[in-house]
């Protein structure tokens, strides 16, 4: 009975150690949800992981100008392009951030999808070349146009969206840019109706109202793994593997 207690003791243990591996390397996608009031021909976004903006954007292969300096790459305007949403009138996109981005916390900047042609503060001649070489529509600076920072600190990840956000969804008149963890009724209302069934459809088909499906923005589920989630299930194998060597070494060893 004791071998048995000791038994389960080492395998509880793997065990722990597996879900703690898996969440401590696990990246999370971010759906962003846009609502294009100011009518934008096209929508961009700056998405940063850390509220200081001093991180990598996210995703690098989803933002349209990427330059590199001494310090590594830089993203510069206007960010990553979106898509329509499923809600007409709306924008999406989404992004993948590292594990630790509930303590780093997330910006969001949308902006009108125009380049600069001037050189400023944030602006240098690499990265002018940069956005022309894109063929994205470039203008003087005084035509840019973009919302207000959207900033998710540590204590609002916890308290607005329970620790975990998934969704954001942000309204925009023109003029003011507001956001929540849930769908609002103005982008739950501008969600186009499936069509009716036909008569005599079978009855007892599951329901697939695009009102209760998550919105998918630009990423794809079948990517590779990401360096984190390899080196979790390198940990939990490694974890499962030490489990049954001490339970075949204490067996031979009391044989």
């Amino acid at each position: 009975m004791r071998k048995l207690k000791k038994a389960v003791a080492v395998l509880l243990t793997a065990a722990m150690t597996m879900s703690a591996s898996v969440m401590a390397f696990a990246d999370q996608q971010v759906t962003f949800h846009f609502q294009n009031g100011a009518n934008w021909e096209t929508v961009g976004a700056w998405i940063y992981q850390g509220i200081a903006f001093d991180t990598n954007v996210s995703p690098k292969d989803k933002c349209a100008v990427i330059t590199k300096e001494e310090t590594g790459d830089k993203i510069v305007w206007p960010g990553a392009k979106m898509d329509d949403d499923k809600a007409t009138g709306w924008k999406t996109i989404t992004a993948t951030f590292t594990d630790s981005y509930t303590a780093d916390g997330i910006a969001v900047i949308f902006n009108n999808y125009v380049g600069d042609t001037t050189i400023n503060d944030t602006t240098r001649d690499i990265d002018l070349e940069a956005v022309r070489n894109s063929g994205i529509k470039t203008t003087d600076t005084d035509a840019k146009a973009q919302t207000d920072n959207i900033l998710l600190n540590k204590k609002t990840i916890a308290n607005k969206f329970g620790g975990a956000v998934t969704d954001v969804y942000v309204t925009y008149d023109g003029t003011k840019a507001e956001y929540s963890a849930t769908a609002p009724e103005s982008y739950t209302s501008a969600i186009k109706a499936e069509s009716t069934p036909a008569a005599g459809a079978d009855n007892n088909a599951a329901g697939t109202a695009n009102s209760t499906s998550k919105g998918t923005g630009t990423s794809s589920n079948t990517n590779a793994p990401k360096t984190g989630d390899t080196v979790a299930v390198s940990v939990v194998m490694f974890g499962l593997l030490a489990a049954v060597a001490y339970v075949a070494s204490k067996k031979k060893a009391n044989a």
